[in-house]
């Protein structure tokens, strides 16, 4: 399988959000790396991912509280 990126404006706040969603997204397998731009007033989350969707993501990240919207 490709790897695929995917590039989502987010609701993170504040840098402790980094451990909530690190404690869903570092469990994933599939996911082979991710980070996000705090320095950007959309607090972009880009994640590089094999086998999972936009909208697979979305909703693991909606488990944690955290509002995640695709950038295409």
């Amino acid at each position: 399988m490709d790897n695929l990126l995917f590039i989502f404006r987010t609701s993170i706040s504040k840098k402790t959000d980094l451990k909530r969603i690190g404690s869903i997204l570092n469990k994933c397998s599939r996911i082979s790396h991710w980070n996000v731009d705090f320095e950007d007033w959309e607090k972009i989350l880009r994640i590089e991912c094999t086998g999972l969707t936009a909208h697979e993501i979305v909703a693991m990240l909606k488990i944690i509280d955290i509002y995640a919207e695709e950038l295409k």
